[in-house]
Parts: structure tokens; C-alpha cells; sequence
């Protein structure tokens, strides 16, 4: 009996066999990696992460640096100036599809740590250019058009819903660069900077809703209602939260937010907005303030998944029951713009929570931080500051990122009723009960 079974289990092995011996069922097989050492996976995994990193650093800079340091040198200065006022826009169009790339493997190789499995590990060195083959193999494939679908808003739904990912980059350069002598890196500055990203967040769901409707497919029109129900249903408590937030900081503009936690990680918002640092600490009012912070960003960070549709809020595309939901006839780069799109968003959600609550672009360490400006503030090559500016955000926005792909290996997708149930019985009260409290916070602090 025993060889039989044996015999059975070689035949299914030798079915699975491709040139070169390459057994996909032990390569693939989540077991394998048991017998691994723990650090040995761990150092792959982190040299991958540093690889794209430095990839998607590099694809924001290059575009900067090509204009000020190369073009500078051999245009005419009116032809440079021309040139300067795309710059932002050529930054993060450069960033945004690498940085989409890593986001995507990241998530496929954190899942396969977090869930024993191998993840990638076939294109390049531990399956550093995964991605890059995806998306290369996107931009080859066939643009298929349903017959009856409507023509002009079939295209028009993902330019709509990717638009707003480059648009809401904007005010977030700005918190970035940090020099004052460039003009047009200051015009970004909005004074009302996080209401703009608030408002321009919600354009995305017309995209949804016109790829859905125009598809002419019941299940994508019904992903596409979903998806318009949810974003409604989550927006109304994600902007009360804010509301309390601008309650108590009193502050709209992103910039004057980062400035505002430039002391050290006890002057980050999210430790009762800094609080713990005032000369004269109010004990009475100081717990519940902390609960509001406390309160706002876990409010935030939730909605916002539910925003950008991650597990456990990924109805609109629920495979299960709507094949793919809004983008199911989309295909080649159409199909593309939403994927980049949707990672985009969770990158910007997660810059955002790292603005507001995080310290934004300081370390937590003011000596290290008065060090670094010290340094790069004026060098050979000028103002440098923004170097690390952008790698401090980064670091933290990358760690938001992997608990958001933390919370999708952990938690199941909610059923529609209770993703309603939650928004309009749960969240939406205690984000009106943190107005209140933030309220009182700010009456007594005065």
C-alpha cells in the first residue's frame, strides 16, 4: 500500500516537470521554506527592499537632477525656466510607476514570509525583477474594447481614476522639499494643502464608477456600485476625523504640520499632538487628548484602507462573486492604470499618516536631525536637504505600507452588510464622539 502511494506521488512529480529539472511542486511547495534558515530569507528579503528603494529614490531624483544639473548646463537659462515649471510633474511621473513596482512585490514577497510560502524567486537574483517583467508584459498585451461598451468613457474611466494619484503628489512635494529659494517647489505649498488632498482623493471614484457603466457588464457595473457605496459610506467618518484633528492643531497646510513635530518622536501628533512637550502640561486634559490622537490616526489609517480597497474592504473587486468588479473587461495598459493607480493610493495614504501623525519628514532625534540640515544645507551641489527629507517619509510611509499587507494576510473580507454596518454604526459615532472630546481638549488647553 505504502509503495503505491509513493508511486503515485513520483507520477504527480514527474507531471510537474519542466526543462532544465525545475520540479514546480517542490519549488513551490510553502514547506520548503521551513527548512530555511530564518535569517538567511530575512537578508534576501531586506537586500530586495533596499534594491527597489534605491530604484524608486532614484527614479524621483533622476528627473530633478537631469533638469537642474545636466540641462542647466548646456540650455539657454529662458529654455531651463520653461523646463522647471514640469519638473514636479516629471518627478512623479518617473516616481510613481517604480514605486508601484516595488509596492507590488513587496506585498508578494511580505505575504509569502508572512503566510510560509516562497513568493517570487524566479526573474533575477530572488525575484528582484518580478515586477518588471508584470509590467512589461502589460505593456504588450492586446488593448480588448467589449463591443458594446461605450467607447469614449471606456477609455476616459482609468485616466479619470489614475489622475488623481499625480494630482494629490503635489502639496506632499512640497512638505518634502524643503528649499526655500525655489520658487516653484513653494507654489506647491498650498495653504489648504491637506483639504486639496482630501478633495482630490475623491475624483478616483468617478473612474470607478464610468469603467463599471461602461463596460456594459453586470458584474463590473455592480463592482462599480459598490465601490462608490463604500467610498461614501468610509469618506464621512475619515473627514470627521480630520475635523477633530484641525480642531485641535488648528492647521490646514501640510508644511506647517511636518514643521509642527520637528522636536523629537514625543512631539509627533499621534503622542497627543505633542502635548508632551508643552512648558505647561495640563495632567487633567493630557490622557484624553491622547486618546483623541490616538483615536484620529487609527480612524484615518482605517477608513483610508477602506478608501484604496485593501482586505478587509476589497468588496468592489471581490473575485469570488464579481469575477474582478469594476475592471473586469480591461486589459493591456487600461488594466494597468488601475493597478498602478490602487498602489499609488495606498503609498499616498500612507505618506499622508506619516505627515500627520509620524514626524513627517524628521527623524525623532533632533540632534540628528539638526546634524543632517547642517550638513546639506549648502553644498557644491546646493541645498541637499531634501535627500533626506524624502528618505525619513519614505522609511516611515514603507512601514505603513507593510501593515496594511499585515492586516490583508490576517484578516478574512468583511460580507457587504457588515462593511456597511461598520461605517454608519460604528465608525461614523466615535468619529463625532472624538470631535466632541477634541473640543474639550482644545477649550482647556487654551
Amino acid at each position: 500500500m505504502q509503495s503505491s502511494k509513493s508511486q503515485d506521488i513520483n507520477l504527480i512529480k514527474n507531471l510537474f516537470k519542466a526543462k532544465g529539472n525545475m520540479n514546480l511542486l517542490d519549488n513551490y511547495r510553502g514547506q520548503k521554506v521551513l527548512g530555511k534558515p530564518v535569517l538567511i530569507e530575512f537578508v534576501k528579503f531586506i537586500l530586495v527592499v533596499l534594491f527597489w528603494v534605491g530604484a524608486s529614490f532614484g527614479a524621483g531624483a533622476a528627473a530633478f537632477i537631469f533638469i537642474e544639473l545636466i540641462l542647466a548646463k548646456f540650455l539657454p537659462i529662458q529654455v531651463v525656466d520653461v523646463l522647471r515649471i514640469f519638473e514636479p510633474l516629471l518627478v512623479i511621473l518617473t516616481f510613481i510607476p517604480v514605486n508601484a513596482m516595488f509596492l507590488v512585490l513587496l506585498e508578494r514577497k511580505l505575504l509569502a514570509l508572512l503566510t510560509t510560502r516562497l513568493g517570487p524567486n524566479r526573474v533575477g537574483p530572488n525575484g528582484v525583477f518580478q515586477t518588471f517583467a508584470d509590467a512589461l508584459k502589460l505593456l504588450f498585451k492586446e488593448d480588448i474594447r467589449p463591443k458594446e461598451a461605450d467607447k469614449v468613457l471606456f477609455t476616459l474611466a482609468p485616466i479619470i481614476f489614475f489622475a488623481p494619484s499625480v494630482i494629490m503628489f503635489l502639496p506632499i512635494l512640497s512638505v518634502i522639499v524643503a528649499s526655500q529659494k525655489n520658487d516653484l517647489w513653494g507654489k506647491l505649498n498650498i495653504e489648504s494643502s491637506l483639504l486639496f488632498v482630501i478633495a482630490a482623493s475623491s475624483i478616483g471614484v468617478i473612474g470607478l464608477i464610468l469603467a463599471g457603466w461602461a463596460s456594459n457588464n453586470k458584474y463590473a457595473l455592480l463592482g462599480s456600485l459598490r465601490s462608490a457605496a463604500q467610498a461614501i459610506s468610509y469618506e464621512i467618518p475619515l473627514i470627521l476625523s480630520l475635523v477633530s484633528f484641525i480642531i485641535i492643531s488648528g492647521n490646514l497646510n501640510l508644511k506647517a504640520i511636518s514643521d509642527g513635530q520637528s522636536q523629537n518622536f514625543l512631539d509627533w501628533n499621534i503622542l497627543a499632538g505633542g502635548a508632551l512637550m508643552a512648558d505647561n502640561i495640563n495632567w487633567f486634559v493630557l490622557p484624553v487628548q491622547l486618546i483623541v490622537f490616538l483615536g484620529i490616526a487609527f480612524m484615518f489609517y482605517f477608513c483610508s484602507l477602506a478608501e484604496v480597497n485593501r482586505i478587509p474592504f476589497d468588496l468592489p473587486e471581490a473575485e469570488s462573486e464579481l469575477v474582478s468588479g469594476y475592471n473586469t473587461e480591461y486589459s493591456g495598459m487600461k488594466f494597468a492604470l488601475f493597478f498602478l493607480a490602487e498602489y499609488t493610493n495606498l503609498f499616498i495614504t500612507s505618506i499622508l499618516f506619516s505627515i500627520l501623525f509620524l514626524g513627517s519628514t524628521h527623524s525623532g532625534i533632533l540632534a540628528l536631525d539638526q546634524f543632517l540640515a547642517n550638513t546639506l544645507k549648502e553644498t557644491l551641489l546646493g541645498d541637499l536637504t531634501w535627500i533626506t527629507n524624502t528618505f525619513i517619509i519614505l522609511t516611515k510611509a514603507y512601514l505603513m505600507v507593510g501593515v496594511a499587507i499585515w492586516i490583508r494576510a490576517t484578516l478574512p473580507r468583511f460580507r457587504s452588510d457588515q462593511l456597511m454596518g461598520l461605517a454608519w454604526k460604528v465608525l461614523i459615532p466615535i468619529s463625532l464622539l472624538l470631535i466632541l472630546l477634541a473640543a474639550i481638549c482644545k477649550t482647556f488647553t487654551n
